[in-house]
């Protein structure tokens, strides 16, 4: 019957710290209100940083790479075969 006291006491104790701020009236500081702060921070960093990044590439033109073949697919790759390829 103690244990069973014990762990309901426990309970209710971290509930009262995981809730407590939330029951008194400061939501901001309640378990959910932290988890909404920190998703919206991460919101509003993800947003900014495609901000700067489409920004930079407003006024720049397109990069052009030169077209390469793999190695597998270069000609000069293929010495052991060049009789049969012409």
């Amino acid at each position: 019957m103690k244990a069973q006291r014990k762990r309901l006491l426990l309970l209710a104790g971290l509930a009262l710290m995981t809730n407590g701020f939330s029951l008194m009236g400061y939501a901001h500081g309640s378990v959910g209100g932290v988890a909404k702060n920190i998703e919206a921070r991460h919101e509003i960093d993800r947003q900014l940083a495609n901000e700067v990044a489409l920004k930079g590439e407003l006024g720049s033109p397109p990069i052009r790479r030169q077209f390469q073949l793999p190695a597998a697919f270069v000609m000069d790759s293929l010495l052991c075969c060049r009789d049969r390829l012409a």
